[in-house]
């Protein structure tokens, strides 16, 4: 996660030259939706020197900080990852309004919606990493496993196909919906050859149990207060019960 925050903080600072007087139109967000009128009035050569100036500062400013939350606690770098962007450009967004002054109120409204828009989004997104790290529990009754928490499950024996208990997770490669941080992987994840995951894992990653179910993508479970060795046993001797009872008598006979 480190190398992805870093580069992360490259792109920011490397965004500051990308964008100039003479593409803005076709590539600045906000002013490229602008009305010509409004284009001719806006001041576009200050607004860039503002512009380069805070994300050349950013960029420098991120990766620092994502180079110390490393060191210090690797935790903190998820959250760096998703959150200080959301605050950085809320804060540029709001300086700039200045730049807005004398252009139509359909433009400032813009402002305006861009501002609210970023700041529930980072009202959700606090609001994720809290509710991703609650704990998870778990019960297994009756043939029933059932994980309670973020991203919970509810399997029964026989629901799956096979179980297995895995030395280390499998190579990850992708997120497509959940929560990752230092502490946990939740959600639905890709892996290589995009073989898709549904993972309930807190970090640091011990064994993990590997549930197959029918018709579903692969479950991997590594969880802080479960004995995944233990469950698995017990889930193993289930399952082949289950599988030898559900063998139709004349083929045990013949």
């Amino acid at each position: 996660m480190i190398y992805v925050s870093i580069g992360l903080g490259l792109l920011f600072f490397s965004i500051g030259f990308i964008i100039t007087p003479s593409n803005a139109k076709y590539l600045l967000s906000g002013y490229n939706t602008m009305s010509s009128e409004d284009q001719e009035k806006f001041p576009i050569i200050e607004y860039l020197k503002a512009f380069k100036a805070f994300h050349i500062w950013f960029g420098i400013i991120y990766t620092i900080l994502s180079v110390v939350f490393h060191l210090f606690d690797s935790n903190l770098v998820g959250y760096h990852l998703a959150i200080s962007p959301i605050i950085a450009y809320g804060w540029f967004y709001w300086t700039s309004r200045k730049f807005s002054e004398g252009l139509s109120n359909a433009t400032k409204n813009k402002t305006i919606i861009g501002l609210v828009v970023l700041g529930i989004t980072l009202v959700m997104l606090i609001g994720l990493f809290i509710w991703s790290e609650r704990e998870s529990t778990w019960t297994y009754e009756n043939n029933e496993l059932e994980i309670q928490g973020p991203y919970s499950i509810s399997l029964n024996i026989s629901d799956l196909d096979s179980i297995s208990l895995l030395e280390r997770l499998p190579e990850i490669t992708s997120r497509s919906h959940g929560i990752s941080t230092g502490k946990v992987a939740k959600g639905k994840f890709k892996g290589l050859n995009k073989r898709r995951y549904h993972l309930l894992i807190d970090k640091p990653v011990g064994k993990v149990l590997a549930l197959y179910p029918k018709g579903e993508i692969p479950v991997l479970i590594s969880l802080d207060r479960l004995d995944e060795k233990n469950l698995f046993l017990q889930l193993q001797k289930n399952f082949n019960t289950h599988e030898s009872n559900s063998i139709p008598k004349e083929n045990i006979k013949g």
